[in-house]
């Protein structure tokens, strides 16, 4: 029954709905659209001035809200002028590395706080040195491999150190 009253009362809404008033809806969605898109302008437009000049929108007292409409612009432009950490790239000594083997596979210890969860599971945590030989091929890439993955997550942090850097006077950070 009452999907009979919704049929008839969004029939009655239809032909309630005329030509002139869907002309009227989407003309003012189009304004809306368009007022919309001139602050997208704008506030990229700020963002790029604030940036020239050395300012965080944040300290000029604009502060992004999630309610505003998606723009193309980072986020990643509007930071606060907290000092960020100051990265210190760490070396992978191979001599001091930790593997498991999982599935099959030898694994590298990424972090040590994982080792307890491991061996709460069974699976055996071993120096380099320990590794059975039939995984001594895999360690060399293991090692090259975390060593990449260090250098990319230092150099990620260099940039976000130097963008402060610049902006505050510090010390400009070099890449590895």
């Amino acid at each position: 029954m009452s999907i009979l009253l919704d049929k008839r009362e969004l029939k009655k809404a239809a032909k309630e709905l005329t030509l002139v008033k869907l002309t009227d809806v989407i003309d003012t969605l189009n304004s809306v659209l368009a007022e919309r898109q001139k602050e997208v302008e704008l506030i990229s437009q700020l963002e790029q001035l604030a940036k020239s000049q050395g300012f965080t929108l944040e300290q000029l007292g604009y502060k992004l809200s999630n309610d505003v409409a998606v723009t193309d612009t980072p986020v990643s432009a509007v930071k606060s002028d907290k000092r960020p950490t100051k990265p210190k790239f760490k070396t992978i000594n191979k001599e001091s590395q930790y593997f498991y083997v999982e599935a099959g596979q030898l694994q590298l210890l990424r972090t040590h706080t994982m080792k307890k969860g491991l061996q709460e599971r069974g699976i055996d945590v071993v120096p380099v040195s320990k590794v059975d030989k039939k995984y001594a091929k895999q360690i060399d890439s293991l090692i090259a491999e975390a060593t990449a993955q260090a250098v990319e997550n230092f150099n990620a942090k260099v940039d976000a150190w130097n963008e402060w850097a610049a902006a505050n006077g510090e010390e400009i950070l070099s890449k590895k």
